[in-house]
């Protein structure tokens, strides 16, 4: 390799470390392979070519039905947190724990708060794999950042650090203290104890929690499951302070010491008032014959086709971190992309307007969900990515009365403005008929702005956005899924389920030169990259200045 294409190389693969580093990490794991396509939000200049993202499909596992709370818990009491080490490329592993453990098969109805016994985070660090191990290209390197970013917007389980961890010592050490020193004051929480596994590591929750009851003691317990170096373990909450109290001379005094057995060593003389137990574990040997189904824990798990049938010989309930949610299909849910295209263009900013999007949805009581899946699966229709806008709506909508749908690079401007109000407005202005699709026409533009939709579970809506699947000749045609909404909204026999805000610059949508103060949603449909634009624009909503003098980005 010439030494100008290493430094380029090397250049380029720092670019995107900083960008994980720097980005806002407020939160379907898509394998990637190589996909030449730019940016494309329904505007014109873009081009497509070649295959992309490859959507293999829903591989979950089918689980039992998740034990635990029904009934929502009393706020910000919990039994249990679990935190849950896990390299920043195990997203497949994290995706297997949410299922097999929490029985979380995929984000169509996330919690908008934990109101169960447990509340859990992944705690996700670098690894040596980020700078020190051989990488074939940088665009390597960019698919595994666009999907852990997909991932991030997608579950808001994480707290992430730039991190290389060599050791599960020293990961589980950092996990801890940040638990009690950051997450547990600043979300202002109690919990009666911590556990902590690796996101190689299957556990049986509820035989686990059955086990420590026999640990009650009024100093507290320290429970590890696996020898000769624990890959659980589970602390009562005031051991857990004294071991983050003491953990740099823990670390110290036993430096070749998992965190556990450390912390015992450390605290041996004198000897520790808290007791010190140990459950079933087994270390997996890769032989599902040799597996006892006494085992509370087993680790590490490496491949993925051996927790199937590890679940099954342990018979591991799930346990569900949110208690049931009958309210959830009356309600609304903002719905947007998690999908970043390969030439990185919203990477940065993709974060920042995913949590501005869940905040304003966190304070008006609706649910948020993004979606990847349905976007990555059209390199197999031949149609432009764009187009999975249409799926994803397919496939969220059932599970509510409303969506609300917003591309990635349109953010909420006025945080206080309530949807139910545009609705009624819309439904007032069509007495005699159900309204199921409300969107605007901006004054400036011959047809809909399809960055920014409301669609009601109906039967209408169900066979409408069927009817706009068919509408072939948009497929990769200019305008795409929007001149095809567009094109099925004028025909008579939809006419009456549609509501539109026609030439309408207010309501529902605007653009950054017609932006003025009180308009509700600002949309950075791109002349270029509109990354730039939208940073800018969260930064000043951020310190509450105004959004006059924005411009939309050029940058290409």
């Amino acid at each position: 390799m010439a030494v100008s294409t290493r430094k380029l190389y090397w250049i380029t693969a720092g670019v995107f470390l900083l960008v994980v580093f720097l980005s806002y990490h407020k939160n379907s794991i898509i394998p990637y392979t190589n996909q030449p396509k730019n940016y494309n939000d329904n505007d014109e200049g873009y081009e497509s070519s070649a295959k992309g993202a490859v959507y293999t499909g829903d591989k979950s596992t089918p689980s039992p039905p998740p034990t635990g709370s029904q009934l929502p818990n009393v706020p910000g009491k919990y039994d249990t947190l679990i935190l849950i080490p896990s390299s920043w490329t195990q997203m497949h592993n994290r995706q297997w724990v949410r299922q097999t453990i929490f029985g979380i098969n995929n984000n169509l109805e996330p919690c908008k708060r934990y109101d169960g016994k447990i509340i859990y985070k992944f705690y996700i660090h670098g690894y040596a794999t980020w700078l020190k191990t051989p990488i074939h290209s940088a665009e390597f390197m960019q698919g595994q950042i666009r999907d852990l970013y997909g991932e991030f917007m997608e579950y808001n389980d994480h707290f992430f650090i730039n991190k290389t961890v060599t050791d599960r010592h020293a990961v589980w050490g950092d996990a801890l203290a940040w638990a009690v020193e950051t997450f547990i004051p600043q979300e202002q929480i109690t919990v009666d104890k911590v556990l902590i596994f690796d996101s190689t590591t299957l556990v049986n929750l509820p035989k686990m929690e059955e086990r420590v009851k026999t640990a009650v003691n009024p100093n507290g317990f320290l429970y590890t499951w696996g020898a000769p170096k624990p890959f659980a373990g589970m602390v009562s909450y005031n051991v857990a302070e004294q071991i983050v109290k003491s953990l740099t001379a823990i670390r110290e005094n036993n430096k070749l010491e998992d965190l556990f057995t450390a912390s015992t060593l450390y605290f041996t003389k004198p000897a520790p008032k808290f007791k010190v137990e140990s459950g079933p574990a087994q270390i997996w040997a890769s032989d599902i014959d040799e597996l006892q189904t006494a085992s509370q824990a087993i680790g590490p798990v490496y491949q993925l086709e051996d927790w199937t049938p590890i679940v099954q010989k342990l018979v591991i309930q799930p346990t569900a971190p949110c208690a049931a949610d009958t309210s959830r299909k009356k309600n609304i849910a903002l719905l947007t992309s998690s999908y970043i295209y390969v030439d990185m263009c919203m990477a940065e900013a993709s974060l920042p307007s995913a949590a501005n999007k869940r905040d304003y949805a966190a304070k008006h009581g609706y649910d948020f969900v993004a979606r990847a899946a349905e976007f990555a699966q059209e390199d197999y229709t031949g149609r432009r990515l764009v187009w999975g806008k249409i799926a994803a709506i397919q496939k969220v909508l059932p599970h509510y009365e409303w969506l609300f749908w917003m591309d990635m690079d349109a953010v909420i401007a006025d945080m206080g403005k309530d949807l139910r109000e545009i609705i009624q407005r819309a439904e007032e202005a069509s007495v005699g008929k159900e309204i199921s699709l409300i969107v605007a026409r901006p004054v400036k533009d011959k047809m809909l702005n399809a960055g920014v939709m409301l669609i009601k579970n109906t039967n209408w809506s169900r066979q409408f956005l069927n009817e706009v699947q068919t509408r072939k000749d948009w497929y990769r045609k200019s305008s795409y899924e929007q001149a095809a909404i567009w094109e099925a909204m004028l025909d008579p026999k939809w006419a009456s389920g549609v509501y539109l805000f026609d030439k309408d610059d207010r309501t529902m949508n605007t653009f950054p030169k017609q932006y003025r103060e009180g308009d509700f949603v600002i949309h950075f449909a791109p002349a270029g990259c509109p990354s730039v634009s939208v940073l800018e624009a969260l930064q000043k909503i951020k310190n509450g200045q105004s959004l006059l003098g924005v411009k939309r980005s050029n940058r290409n």
